[in-house]
């Protein structure tokens, strides 16, 4: 497939403006109407250690965070060994150097653009202003439009008075100067400006905050937990305005209790996690269940089990998701494949959480939860929104009545005539505890009956490409956009490859995925995690008994040459 884009990877210490650097790239990128996907990566410690920021910028649409980098720009010594086995001839490499660190051996072939970063923040007087420096000499070289950047470092700047903003300013016209000294012998360079559009640029976590509040979110509460923290301050910051509540609890176990308790006051309620906090609420979600309340669980996974990678990337939570139960403990899992999906997949996930009162559980994950993309500004007024069916008011209530669709209305606390029992214990129609057999397998039935006609409602699974296949690969999360990508280039070469994405992980479209199997000869399976955990669920649920596990699980995604390279192993 015709490359038509670049991918700019800068990486160096923790605390020397890795981060922002990407961010104010990606930002002026985004303002000049090209797509941008970013990924970032950084140690768990509070300030220090490697870190690693990629983006990738097009004229045309991307999935991903592609392949390898381009371009390189290396603050210190560690950065650059770390990074040294990916580069190739004709990789351009800009290095802090001389008064860095480190004095590069260059692989043979790499173009290299020595920019003294340390030396000119020190001749600045502010050694903090180093990340400035190399933007400079990024933007001269690779073209990145030197008026948006400027009015992003303005936006950015100005708002800490005149002197930060111009000693930042001054950095960067310094490495301007020092990168355009170089003579450019390298072709890269990022594609020119497409006209402004309607988009905005935010990470996973903000998308899935900004879904809440679209949404109709009343009521968030969390402890923090890296990766999903930042879910809640973008919910913090904004749901306030909408009259809504954010609590942030003492632990996993009380913010899943609370999410229960405005639920039951009826509030779409919500939480965001990750696996150990997902574990950790597991006795609650049971909760949920056996008293049909509303809601919604986003699991941002990362590397585990216990402590883990807390900052790394991983999909090895679906197991706990849809098993992590005690007793038979239905509920709805959904997983989503991009920024973008993080805004449509949250107001999917509270509508179906109120439709059919039941635990909802959306897993994202760490890749997601900090990679940035552009996509079009979202129209609140576009999306349905779903509220719980509610008694009218009419006759005896009874809160777990045996309805045509199972769904049986609720009442608030309050609501005349709506008295009921509620508790965690087996009940009858009136919510009253009730023990016998008989009962306890009729209201079972109900609990799992009633969620089992969203496989037909639920959109149908996303198939790439037609025909019969003689490599079919089924993924989940944000390795789709990998996948994609991947696909597309093996047709380009002309082999027989499809892809099948599903949005619902649980309950699982079966049909669905034997009727993609059935025109495929064999079956890839890529995922994030050690054991496969989709590959069991295939195996387990559906009659695709020979699909082929591709694993890895190393902190890092998998990238689009991953998948090609496996699927032509196959084909071979």
């Amino acid at each position: 497939m015709a490359r038509n884009d670049l991918i700019i990877r800068v990486a160096g210490e923790g605390g020397e403006g890795i981060v922002s650097s990407g961010d104010f790239i990606a930002a002026a990128c985004a303002r000049v109407g090209l797509e941008v996907y970013t990924f970032k990566t950084f140690p768990a410690e509070i300030k220090g250690g490697y870190c690693l920021y990629q983006i990738r910028t097009s004229s045309e649409q991307v999935y991903n965070q592609g392949d390898t980098f381009d371009v390189f720009c290396a603050f210190n010594g560690e950065a650059f060994e770390l990074n040294k086995h990916l580069m190739t001839p004709g990789t351009a490499v800009v290095y802090d150097y001389p008064g860095g660190d480190f004095e590069p051996d260059l692989p043979e072939g790499v173009i290299g653009y020595p920019i003294p970063m340390s030396q000119t923040a020190k001749d600045l007087k502010s050694y903090r202003s180093k990340n400035m420096v190399a933007l400079g000499a990024l933007s001269v070289l690779f073209n990145i439009e030197e008026e948006t950047l400027i009015r992003v470092l303005t936006d950015k700047f100005a708002r800490k008075g005149d002197k930060i903003l111009n000693l930042n300013l001054e950095a960067f016209a310094k490495g301007k100067e020092l990168g355009a000294a170089h003579e450019k012998t390298d072709p890269y360079r990022v594609a020119d400006p497409q006209g402004a559009k309607d988009v905005i640029i935010i990470d996973g976590n903000s998308a899935v905050g900004l879904g809440a509040i679209i949404g109709g979110l009343d009521f968030f509460s969390a402890y923090p937990i890296t990766p999903a923290t930042e879910v809640a301050k973008y919910v913090a910051k904004h749901l306030p305005k909408r009259g809504g509540t954010l609590i942030q609890a003492e632990d996993e176990i009380a913010s899943i209790a609370q999410v229960l308790g405005a639920s039951y006051a009826g509030k779409k309620a919500m939480t965001a996690t990750s696996g150990p906090g997902l574990a950790l609420m597991s006795e609650m979600l049971g909760m949920f269940t056996m008293s049909e309340t509303p809601g919604l669980v986003v699991d941002v996974q990362r590397g585990g089990p216990s402590t883990g990678l807390p900052t790394k990337h991983e999909q090895s939570d679906l197991f706990l998701a849809i098993m992590g139960a005690h007793g038979d403990s239905p509920r709805i899992v959904l997983s989503v494949e991009d920024v973008k999906d993080c805004v449509d997949m949250t107001v999917e996930g509270l509508n179906i959480a109120e439709e059919y009162q039941c635990p909802v559980i959306i897993l994202s994950d760490g890749s997601l939860a900090f990679s940035t993309q552009t996509f079009p500004t979202p129209d609140p007024s576009s999306f349905e929104i779903v509220n719980r069916k509610r008694w009218d008011g009419e006759g005896e209530y009874k809160r777990y009545e045996m309805t045509d669709d199972l769904i049986s209305p609720m009442a608030d606390p309050g609501t005349k005539g709506g008295l009921h029992v509620s508790t965690g214990l087996e009940h009858g129609e009136t919510g009253a505890p009730k023990y016998t057999p008989e009962n306890h397998e009729l209201q079972a039935k109900k609990r799992f009956d009633k969620i089992k006609p969203i496989v037909d409602r639920y959109r149908p699974v996303e198939i790439q490409g037609e025909g019969d296949a003689d490599v079919g690969i089924i993924t989940w999360g944000s390795t789709i956009g990998v996948v994609r990508e991947a696909v597309q280039r093996l047709r380009a070469e002309g082999l027989k490859v499809k892809g099948f994405y599903p949005k619902l992980m649980w309950p699982m479209p079966v049909e669905q995925y034997e009727a993609f199997a059935a025109t495929c000869g064999k079956i890839l399976v890529p995922e994030v995690n050690y054991q496969g955990q989709l590959s069991h669920f295939i195996r387990s649920e559906t009659n695709i008994k020979s699909s082929i596990p591709y694993t890895i699980c190393g902190g890092l995604p998998f990238t689009p040459a991953m998948i090609v390279e496996r699927t032509k192993e196959i084909l071979s």
